[in-house]
């Protein structure tokens, strides 16, 4: 079923074979020109890679270029020479910079204008925003500073888990402050205290300076030890915590929202629960690697890449009072994000992803290996398999698919083993 919101803001009659450029072009950034060419659009990504088999996007668009997507001199100047008229970024922070600076050159709308995105994306600046808004924010340490551990260590400028240390006594403190420093592109560090507690994100749709509550979800995390970071392994909609949010905090979230100078586009807030305090520790101010989208869509009918796509064609996100009509966090069916993590080595094969795809109850699966990949990291995103979307009527159905996810699926690699981990306890699951 087409959803509302598509039909609201694609304006096929509009934009039909006008030309996107999506800035990046790995598996990601799959999703934005499948969306793109349903929207009739004529779709073109570009990054660095001559070899397409790093950028699998290539071999899926209408064309493709072997541009930086940083060099904005040399996009500029093949964009207005090819005719583009509306510029995307992907699944990336430094993407955001890049197409605020590309559209700027060509005079082209693009969501993020305005928005203060060095605030945005420094943890420093971002944190005091919060407390300018009225929002709790972590306790924070200067290095040199006596320091109550643990705290986590991280750099101010990075988004994922890159150079992300929790330390537990002194011993452990210098060396992931040099970690964290050397992944810092500024060189400023991030020292704050550690946090126990149910973890959370919230996701805003911003359209006209209008911020609307789309989702809210439960983050649950599998620790990787003591001395690194750790992933989420089921994100279960709607939150537990919603209420309190919605009653306590969502008031402090809109005028951070303001705050940043947000206008338009999609905004994310990874955060801990304590108490009626929801605490952001992490903001996503671009498409967000959960692709929360496609939940949202089967439940609300709302769906943001759509919305960003066509404010890339026409300069708006949409009809303001429909999008906040649909948009409606307390989701009248469950929702649910299984990523299959993996361990490293070698994948030899991959079966049962076609026969998931068939169940009632999955609505979408986003793989992001395949057989021959070779997995080497611990702790980081890159050791994600697959994302796949499903949606139910109750948590218990939510808790069988899951269990028929873990029977049918199977990641063997050269060994012959088994190389999936971090399977979630299905107790866990609850509303």
């Amino acid at each position: 079923m087409e959803s509302v919101i598509r039909k609201m803001s694609c304006l096929e009659s509009a934009i039909m074979k006008r030309k996107l450029l999506v800035l990046g072009a790995y598996s990601t950034e799959i999703e934005i020109v499948e969306e793109a060419r349903r929207m009739g659009l004529y779709v073109i990504v570009t990054d660095n890679h001559e070899d397409w088999t790093d950028a699998p996007a290539k071999y899926v668009a209408d064309e493709a270029w072997d541009i930086s997507w940083s060099d904005i001199e040399a996009l500029k100047t093949q964009c207005e020479n090819c005719g583009v008229t509306g510029v995307m970024a992907g699944f990336s922070e430094r993407r955001i910079l890049c197409a605020q600076k590309l559209c700027a050159a060509l005079g082209r709308p693009f969501y993020a204008e305005g928005a203060q995105l060095n605030r945005i994306l420094d943890k420093v600046l971002f944190k005091q925003a919060c407390i300018d808004s009225g929002v709790t924010v972590p306790r924070a340490y200067r290095y040199g500073e006596k320091i109550e551990f643990p705290v986590i260590v991280k750099p101010a400028d990075n988004g994922g888990s890159k150079g992300i240390t929790v330390c537990h006594c002194e011993e452990e403190f210098e060396p992931a402050y040099q970690k964290a420093l050397a992944a810092s592109d500024n060189k400023t560090v991030v020292i704050e205290q550690y946090i126990v507690a149910d973890e959370t994100m919230v996701y805003f749709t911003v359209h006209n300076g209008i911020a609307d509550v789309s989702a809210m979800c439960d983050r649950y995390m599998h620790h990787f030890g003591t001395d690194i970071t750790q992933l989420p392994i089921g994100y279960f909609y709607p939150s537990k915590h919603l209420d309190v949010f919605l009653k306590y905090n969502l008031d402090k979230f809109r005028r951070l929202i303001q705050n940043l100078g947000i206008k338009n586009g999609l905004i994310a807030f990874q955060s801990f629960v304590i108490g009626n305090d929801v605490i952001p520790f992490d903001p996503t101010y671009r498409l967000d690697g959960t692709m929360t989208y496609h939940i949202c869509e089967a439940i609300t009918e709302s769906n943001v890449l759509n919305m960003l796509i066509g404010y890339s064609m026409t300069g708006t996100m949409g009809d303001d009072g429909l999008i906040t009509r649909i948009e409606n966090p307390r989701f009248k069916k469950f929702g649910f994000e299984l990523p299959v993590l993996l361990k490293n080595g070698t994948i030899k094969t991959v079966t049962g992803l076609d026969k998931i795809r068939s169940f009632d109850q999955v609505i979408h699966i986003h793989q992001f290996h395949f057989e021959g990949d070779t997995l080497s990291k611990t702790a980081d995103f890159s050791q994600i398999l697959c994302r796949i979307h499903m949606t139910a009527d109750s948590v218990q159905s939510i808790k069988d698919t899951v269990q028929r996810v873990y029977e049918v699926l199977r990641v063997v690699d050269d060994y012959g083993e088994d190389m999936i981990i971090c399977r979630i306890d299905l107790d866990r699951i609850s509303c």
